[in-house]
């Protein structure tokens, strides 16, 4: 084997090596390195390379270099972030938020035979001749649907599922979203404003991204939370007790309120009161 060719296998050992030590397919600093300081090693003694060219190429490597540093500090910068947002929202368990989204959670308590449902509110951006709401279970299969009458922009409605499907079968605990399809009288759809109300249970960091773990079982983002309020306390003779959503809730909300003609179904009721103004867009 001539010296030229033991040369080129040396390098191509030597790079591949340098490689083979890369957890994906991208060169890092050190692989960069190694491939200039082989190029100056078996460059051609009789065309050696241009100052121009050299200062050029370390150039490149001191900005990769820079780069790499720069992620490196980013992300523990991102990290550090995000544990802080942890200790903070720590802050919230046991308050009671308000969060945009439309999932809900359906929990029972054997030992009490109580159920608690997370309370859904929406806002339609303009008045509506009806719609549909329609409660989905995790595996997005219908578990119940409901007909909405018409209703008007600048109101609050609340949907307290009594946890039972179309068919009448008390659906399974489990977290669940609320989806709602509004028309107006000219049969375009409307937008609506949609939150849920419910008690903070933990702080959980899902894939860098900090989430509140609510009473009903649902994830929601820390950034999502529109107000943060204690448990409403309710006084009945000498004891106090905190109060959760119930599932055969009878339809009533802050101010004003639809009497629905089964109490054995959810209600839908327009309000108004010291909870967060949903605004629709």
């Amino acid at each position: 084997m001539s010296i030229a060719s033991a040369a080129i296998t040396q390098t191509n050992n030597e790079f591949n090596a340098a490689l083979s030590k890369q957890k994906g397919s991208e060169m890092d600093k050190e692989s960069f390195l190694l491939l200039l300081v082989t190029q100056f090693k078996y460059q051609d003694p009789l065309n050696p390379m241009e100052d121009q060219e050299f200062i050029a190429q370390m150039a490149q490597f001191s900005s990769l270099e820079q780069l790499m540093n720069l992620n490196d500090s980013m992300g523990t910068l991102t990290d550090a972030t995000n544990n802080q947002q942890m200790i903070n929202a720590t802050s919230y368990i046991g308050k009671q938020v308000t969060v945009s989204g439309n999932t809900i959670g359906k929990v029972t308590d054997t030992t009490n035979n109580t159920m608690s449902i997370t309370e859904f509110r929406y806002a339609p951006a303009d008045n509506t001749a009806g719609g549909t709401l329609t409660v989905r279970d995790s595996s997005n299969n219908v578990v119940y649907t409901e007909q909405l009458a018409a209703m008007t922009t600048g109101s609050t409605y609340t949907f307290s599922w009594d946890g039972k499907t179309s068919l009448g079968t008390v659906a399974p605990d489990g977290v669940y979203t609320v989806n709602i399809a509004l028309l107006n009288s000219a049969g375009e759809a409307v937008l609506s404003d949609q939150v849920v109300d419910a008690t903070v249970t933990g702080v959980v960091n899902n894939n860098g991204t900090v989430c509140l773990g609510l009473d009903g079982g649902q994830l929601m983002e820390l950034a999502n939370v529109r107000q943060v309020s204690q448990p409403k306390v309710i006084s009945t003779g000498d004891s106090t007790s905190t109060s959760t959503t119930s599932g055969t809730s009878s339809g009533t909300s802050e101010n004003t309120s639809n009497s629905a003609s089964d109490s054995a179904t959810s209600n839908n009721s327009a309000s108004s009161g010291s909870k967060d103004t949903l605004t629709a867009g």
